[in-house]
């Protein structure tokens, strides 16, 4: 079993646009930028998350309503 690179996982702890808490997710940076809709761990409303990666680094991230 091959572990992830601890360099291409970031923890993004961000504020949920809709209940206003404070949650986190795992970023995988080794699939470059992305765009996604998830829902927040807290009230379940979806929320859509993008950030931008270059060169291994987060460089802008956004959690908004969809």
């Amino acid at each position: 079993m091959q572990e992830d690179d601890p360099l291409t996982i970031r923890r993004q702890v961000f504020t949920c646009p809709h209940c206003c808490e404070r949650i986190s997710k795992l970023l995988d940076l080794s699939a470059g930028s992305q765009s996604y809709t998830e829902d927040c761990d807290v009230c379940c409303n979806p929320i859509e998350i993008s950030y931008q990666v270059d060169e291994g680094r987060v460089v802008s991230f956004q959690a908004a309503l969809p």
